[in-house]
């Protein structure tokens, strides 16, 4: 049986890079990215310590990411007041469609991919992240976003609907 210690090594050694990049795509800063992974390995560390079990360690790293990046929007949105609502997009009716993601994956390279999820609707980007960037199945992004994992499928399809849509609006402005 690994100790505590060898558990957080090997998490560590496994998804630092990934948690990094997390926090990367959802504050676009390199500093507050690192602050976030660390900050997500030492609040597991001491979750670990504790006495606290994990079973899935991966879900429960970007779980705790998750919400040490919300902490930084609240701590940033005290001082210029720009956070908006996930949840306002859907109240408000915003429902892109549906679409099918072979096709437009092949059209478009990696960094491309990632300027376009940047334009989307957090409540899509975040989960087209999770999905093709950090390789999380649906039932892992359920885990980790707290959603069933009909609304990860929901929200994955519109968002690649969403993601052509505005692929095609900048090829037709060329």
């Amino acid at each position: 049986m690994e100790s505590p210690e060898e558990k957080m090594l090997e998490a560590y050694n496994l998804y630092s890079d990934e948690i990094f990049r997390f926090g990367l795509f959802k504050l676009s800063d390199r500093e507050k990215a690192k602050d976030v992974m660390q900050e997500t390995f030492m609040k597991t560390w001491i979750y670990i310590s504790k006495g606290g079990e994990i079973d899935n360690m991966r879900a429960f790293l970007y779980k705790t990411a998750s919400n040490t990046v919300i902490d930084e929007y609240r701590r940033q949105s005290r001082t210029d007041n720009k956070l908006e609502s996930l949840e306002s997009l859907s109240e408000y009716g915003f429902d892109p469609g549906f679409d099918d993601v072979e096709s437009l994956i092949y059209k478009i390279d990696g960094e491309q991919a990632m300027n376009l999820i940047n334009q989307l609707p957090e409540i899509y980007s975040e989960v087209l992240f999770l999905r093709y960037s950090g390789n999380q199945s649906v039932p892992e992004i359920a885990e980790i976003l707290e959603q069933t994992e009909n609304t990860i499928s929901v929200r994955i399809n519109r968002g690649i609907k969403k993601l052509k849509e505005i692929y095609n609006k900048k090829n037709t402005e060329k």
